[in-house]
């Protein structure tokens, strides 16, 4: 059971996660800010799932960066772009709706547990 747990979870996550850095990026913030905004959230982030999904998203034209090389060290700084404002848009209406569903998929459970179907 818990390997069909943590597969299921590992899934949910994949999806949060990118949901959750577009949502994080309406202003320019470079990797260690994003994984620092991400874990305070409760969403644990490591560098090794982040800076692969930054690229991929990048790829797919949802964020911009730019390299800031005037400071000590250099900085990729990313951003969203219109085309992953709208995305972002479309995603959060999905994950509302699924949310819907799932809490009235979840009270029928409940309500069938209090005296319904299973109660003969």
């Amino acid at each position: 059971m818990d390997k069909v747990l943590e597969k299921f979870e590992t899934e949910i996550r994949r999806g949060v996660m990118q949901v959750a850095v577009v949502c994080l990026l309406d202003e320019e913030k470079y990797g260690y800010e994003i994984i620092k905004s991400l874990n305070e959230t409760g969403l644990n982030v490591e560098e090794g799932t982040l800076y692969p999904l930054l690229r991929r998203l990048e790829k797919d034209e949802l964020l911009s960066s730019r390299w800031e090389t005037s400071g000590p060290r250099p900085r990729k700084y990313y951003m969203v772009t219109e085309y992953g404002k709208e995305i972002r848009t479309k995603w959060l209406n999905s994950f509302n709706a699924i949310s819907a569903v799932i809490e009235r998929l979840k009270k029928n459970i409940q309500d069938n547990e209090k005296g319904g179907l299973y109660n003969v």
